[in-house]
């Protein structure tokens, strides 16, 4: 068999599939008619059979076709057409580059794992399920040296999982077994997964100012960041009982921040310059310098420039630190004693807005900012009727939307929706705190 029967069966299955009048005769009905209006009871059975040979002649077409880039790579074919891989060749045949890959490392394994080959052959197998496999037989291999034997007790073992991930997680479990034995013959040997010592994290500034990481760590540090992270990803409902709308990377992001915010603020941590560690706002003395000379810019102290919200936003934490500088950077003014809210007023904000005042929040208290009402800059005390508590997502939603939020006369905050000025101003919602099914204003 060569290309030419290859067409053969390709063109008729084309032809199966041409779009065509629906005939009277069942007979004549074609692969097309079956796909575009199946008839509900009767082409069930024909359906189903349909879709298993489907599925099983593109695991066989991807056994062909890894097969065939392993066979072109050995015949030196990417050389002469001046590409560094099969893959590459693939990829020029207009295959994803990611099912290009995943091809040729595929191919380049058949003859190491026959068994697994064998069952991809016939079909029953995947190609995304086959790959799993052998990087789950490479992954053991690379712990620990196998024989023949043992590598084809690794095959069936991995075989019997019924996903990709499962493989992989039984390839794990497979490798830690395999070490814990070579160690206990006299070779002490770390899992990589358990390796701390491969531990590594990259932290840097992109042009526009974010900060950008990525993480590398072991089994056990990881579940610990899982287990941080967990209960503080949950998703929020919006005041309306409308499902959270950010998501799950966001949500994620936030619960992140969280846990650095809630080490800023304790006091049983390492020091940093003879100081407990926290974010710095360096403020110009001027907002605005005279006319045709350059204006104040706000900078934090390790990421640089940021807006005048932005701003605002820190010297309303606790945790943060201001710094008042003149137009030349040095220091005219340091600490904000002043500005902060007090550990007693904090703790009578908290008893009143019991966490995130925020409507349908209700964040634990030890995870809010405080929040000025006026804000400090435009005459606002630091006094429990111009504070607020609000969680960081909260807390930012209020400096850089249209929500705004009030003291009522029940001395519980109120929070006036964002709204089109030219329209009527939107129902006043309660704090979280004072959630009730009724809409009189004197309802505790």
């Amino acid at each position: 068999m060569d290309a030419a029967h290859f067409d053969i069966f390709i063109n008729a299955l084309i032809d199966e599939l041409t779009p065509s009048p629906a005939p009277e005769d069942d007979v004549v009905r074609t692969l097309f008619h079956l796909l575009d209006s199946p008839r509900r009871v009767v082409d069930d059975g024909r359906l189903l059979a349909v879709l298993a040979a489907a599925v099983r002649l593109g695991n066989v077409c991807d056994y062909v076709i890894a097969q065939a880039v392993a066979a072109a790579e050995r015949a030196g074919i990417p050389t002469r057409k001046r590409l560094r891989s099969g893959a590459q060749l693939l990829t020029a045949l207009g295959v994803a580059p990611a099912a290009a890959y995943q091809a040729a490392r595929v191919g380049r394994a058949a003859y190491t794992l026959p068994a697994l080959t064998r069952q991809h052959r016939l079909g029953a197998l995947g190609i995304e399920f086959v790959d799993a496999v052998g990087k789950g037989v490479a992954r053991v291999g690379a712990r620990v040296e196998l024989s023949d034997g043992e590598r084809a007790q690794v095959v069936r073992t991995l075989m019997i999982q019924t996903t990709p991930s499962g493989v992989s997680k039984k390839a794990r479990e497979v490798a830690i077994a395999q070490t814990a034995a070579q160690s206990s013959q006299g070779e002490e040997v770390v899992p990589v997964a358990d390796n701390a010592d491969l531990n590594e994290m990259t932290l840097y500034q992109n042009d526009e100012g974010r900060v950008a990481a990525t993480l590398d760590l072991d089994a056990l540090t990881g579940e610990e960041l899982f287990a941080a992270l967990d209960p503080l990803c949950r998703p929020v409902p919006l005041p309306d009982g409308s499902p959270d709308p950010r998501s799950t990377d966001k949500r994620r992001a936030d619960a992140f921040g969280q846990l650095v915010r809630t080490y800023l603020s304790g006091s049983g941590r390492p020091t940093s310059g003879g100081v407990l560690p926290h974010v710095t706002l360096i403020r110009p003395a001027t907002a605005a310098m005279e006319a045709g000379e350059e204006q104040g810019v706000d900078m934090l102290g390790f990421t640089g420039p940021i807006s005048t919200v932005t701003a605002e936003l820190v010297s309303c934490d606790s945790t943060m630190g201001t710094v008042l500088v003149d137009q030349d950077g040095a220091p005219l003014d340091v600490g904000r004693s002043e500005r902060l809210f007090p550990p007693h007023i904090r703790k009578a904000l908290g008893i009143r807005d019991r966490g995130c005042a925020f409507p349908g929040c209700g964040r634990p208290v030890s995870w809010c900012d405080a929040h000025h009402i006026n804000p400090w800059g435009t005459g606002g005390s630091t006094c429990v009727d111009n504070g607020v508590l609000f969680c960081r997502c909260h807390h930012t939603m209020i400096h850089h939307s249209g929500w705004q939020v009030y003291l009522g006369p029940d001395r519980h905050p109120w929070f006036i929706p964002p709204y089109d000025r030219t329209g009527p101003e939107p129902p006043h919602l309660r704090s979280h705190a004072r959630r009730t099914l009724t809409s009189m204003p004197t309802a505790a």
